[in-house]
């Protein structure tokens, strides 16, 4: 059967709450989400009950449950800036929550929804005691804005926490070559950052904790830490950012060595100066499609694809023809386990935001992955019914394809073989670090440059660091037409079989440095 799903509401996903960070009478609720390395917060004053939200997600309804719980009331929505990397919530949760929504200098012509500027050195109240002032630090973007709360209970106001948003990262800082449309060169902002940096941010007092937008896994600058907070000292003496005393150095720095930039970053930009719609009302407009239609209209349109957001694994075991795999892992991608990745940014990475995307979920995931797919908005032209059994009995000949296990020595013996095209999808950095001295460098956000030219005579043996970036790059090239295996395990695995074989001679530190800890990662049973 076909049709929508005839829900009037969607789920609502795991919200990625960490901790909370407690000065006086104000506390700060971290949420992270792991699968964007994205952080938003909740500042709320819990004497007097109010509270503002620092760069909200799209699926807002978690800060809007959490404050109901505590009776506070929204008196704010702050962006640092306009941000590339997901889709914000701002535009719904300043309609529902009935708030205003603040902005650093330089915004308002750009935006389509009402913004209030806050000039640079300027203030906004949260409470009697507590207020948010405006510190204009370009450079990442030209409105970017670290958002500084200040404890009016002291005879001078006392600085507690600063939301540097991607001007300051936790060891490290944002990139600078991202505004391109907008006129500025890479390294015209990376002096403004210099800048804002040196001149605004470490002017502040050392016990000032900081609060940055992302984290490690994040393609908005490179070498980010895990760590959810820090503060100013600890960063002044620890960030190799802030290490660099010399100007050009540091834009040689800033400008050299940054993460690929995935293609739906100009999109997301869009929408967010647009106001993002109600993701619920997009997400259940979203048709329901058997796997026959949905292959017939991949067949006959251009630019169509299928996205099988299930495990690599039971991917393998049999999908549809022509299928994309991006596992989109668990817990609503609020964590992100070892052998998962980052999910969202992976299908803004390898599929255009123009594609009519079919997407396949395991049975009761559907919705979730629908939502997974909006926070960088993307909005699926279709969810394909069932699973392999419907399928098949549909008439649909599926595909299998093969995945190598540490335990399977003899097919690990044979991924250095005669016939075989060893291929590390790992970042040109990882690869350069170590590597299979065998094997070619094909980085999984460029794999489609290298599908042209490949011998369709071959074999291509894929390895990342653990098996996530593989499976998604041998779907990408058995799509594409070619004989494609992953090792399951990766690098980690290679290198345990075949230390010898690395150009370093070292096992990957990653993940193992035995193979009996392989052993326990991928059980037998695989």
């Amino acid at each position: 059967m076909e049709g929508s799903l005839g829900q009037t509401d969607i789920p609502i996903l795991p919200s990625g709450y960490r901790e909370t960070v407690e000065d006086g009478d104000v506390e700060v609720m971290i949420y992270y989400l792991g699968c964007l390395a994205q952080a938003s917060y909740i500042v709320r004053d819990k004497k007097s009950k109010a509270a503002f939200i620092v760069d909200p997600r799209r699926d807002v309804d978690i800060y809007l449950q959490e404050l109901a719980s505590k009776r506070t009331r929204l008196n704010g929505i702050f962006l640092t800036h306009v941000h590339a990397d997901f889709v914000s919530g701002h535009a719904e949760l300043s309609r529902r929550g009935d708030a205003d929504i603040y902005m650093g200098p330089g915004v308002k012509g750009r935006a389509s929804f009402e913004v209030t500027e806050v000039e640079d050195g300027k203030e906004v109240e949260l409470s009697a005691r507590y207020m948010m002032k405006s510190i204009h630090t370009p450079g990442h973007t030209p409105e970017s804005t670290t958002w500084l709360l200040l404890d009016r209970g002291f005879a001078e106001p006392r600085p507690l926490f600063a939301f540097t948003g991607d001007t300051l990262f936790i060891g490290s800082c944002g990139r600078p070559d991202l505004v391109g449309s907008l006129g500025y060169t890479a390294q015209d902002m990376a002096v403004m950052m210099y800048s804002s940096l040196r001149k605004k941010v470490m002017k502040l007092p050392d016990h000032v904790a900081v609060f940055p937008a992302h984290g490690a896994g994040s393609p908005c600058g490179k070498s980010l830490s895990d760590k959810l907070w820090s503060t100013i000292g600890d960063e002044r003496t620890t960030n190799p950012a802030l290490q660099i005393e010399d100007v050009a150095q540091f834009v040689a720095f800033l400008t050299c060595g940054q993460p690929h930039s995935p293609q739906y970053f100009i999109h997301s930009v869009g929408l967010n100066l647009k106001g993002a719609s109600n993701v619920a009302a997009d997400i259940l407009s979203v048709p329901w499609v058997s796997a026959v239609s949905a292959l017939e209209s991949v067949q006959h349109e251009d630019g169509s694809v299928i996205l099988d957001t299930r495990d690599a694994t039971v991917f393998a075991a049999g999908h549809l023809p022509g299928a994309l795999n991006i596992g989109k892992g668990g817990q609503g991608g609020s964590v992100v386990q070892a052998n998962e990745g980052n999910f969202a940014i992976w299908v803004g990475t390898l599929i255009k935001q123009t594609s009519q995307i079919y997407i396949i979920a395991t049975v009761g995931g559907e919705l979730e992955a629908l939502e997974r797919v909006a926070r960088i908005g993307y909005k699926a032209h279709a969810v394909v019914i069932g699973g392999p059994e419907e399928w098949q009995a549909d008439g649909v000949t599926l595909q299998t394809h093969q995945r190598v296990y540490p335990r399977d020595t003899v097919a690990l013996d044979r991924v250095q073989g005669d016939g075989m095209v060893l291929v590390d999808v790992r970042t040109a950095g990882e690869f350069e670090n170590n590597h299979m001295r065998a094997a070619v460098s094909w980085p999984l956000a460029d794999i489609h440059q290298h599908t042209p030219s490949a011998d369709r005579c071959k074999t291509y043996c894929c390895y990342c660091v653990s098996g996530y970036r593989s499976a998604m790059a041998v779907s990408c090239l058995r799509k594409a037409g070619l004989n494609a295996i992953d090792v399951n395990g990766g690098f980690a695995n290679l290198s345990v079989k075949f230390t010898d074989d690395t150009v370093t001679g070292k096992v990957c530190p990653t993940m193992c440095k035995t193979a009996e800890a392989m052993d326990k990662l991928f059980p037998e049973t695989e």
